[in-house]
């Protein structure tokens, strides 16, 4: 069985973007793309995808817990990049609730599945990755001369890309 790897919020601009390039890099890996299809999502960014043998769109919301832990099991993900998120801090102002479902308790829900899925069920953290990725306005800003932001987490459970 291929390595698969969650992708969510794949259909976004970013997000579609690295599905491309995973796909592209890894022969042999399989891609699950979860996305919930809001105003920043669009299957028209996925529609001339390139090995689409390996590639897997299912429409969903990462806020349902039961469905992230349904697919961590079934497509035997060994590894998770989140992408999905509310964006522009503006839209924020007009609305907090969306940013806070999404952004805080939809990360929850991917950290819960994967900590039941492969720490209860799964048997350990071994070999698997949860990859958040997000923007200034959840890690701050950088200035350009800096070194890359690494979030201070144990390395056995989480790793964060910069």
């Amino acid at each position: 069985m291929r390595p698969s790897v969650l992708v969510t919020g794949g259909a976004s601009f970013v997000g579609c973007n690295f599905v491309r390039f995973l796909l592209d890099r890894e022969p042999h890996t399989r891609v699950v793309n979860l996305d919930a299809l809001t105003y920043a999502g669009s299957l028209e960014n996925l529609a001339d995808l390139a090995h689409a043998d390996r590639h897997l769109f299912i429409k969903g919301d990462i806020c349902d817990q039961d469905l992230v832990a349904r697919i961590l099991r079934e497509e035997q993900i060994g590894s998770v990049v989140n992408f999905a998120a509310e964006t522009h801090v503006d839209r924020s102002i007009l609305g907090a609730a969306p940013f806070l479902q999404t952004n805080v308790m939809g990360v929850l829900s991917l950290l819960e599945a994967a900590k039941t899925v492969w720490l209860h069920e799964g048997g350990g953290w071994q070999d698997r990755r949860f990859h958040h990725i997000s923007t200034d306005e959840v890690y701050g800003s950088l200035d350009p001369q800096g070194p890359p932001f690494r979030w201070p987490l144990p390395r056995r459970r989480c790793h964060c890309l910069a």
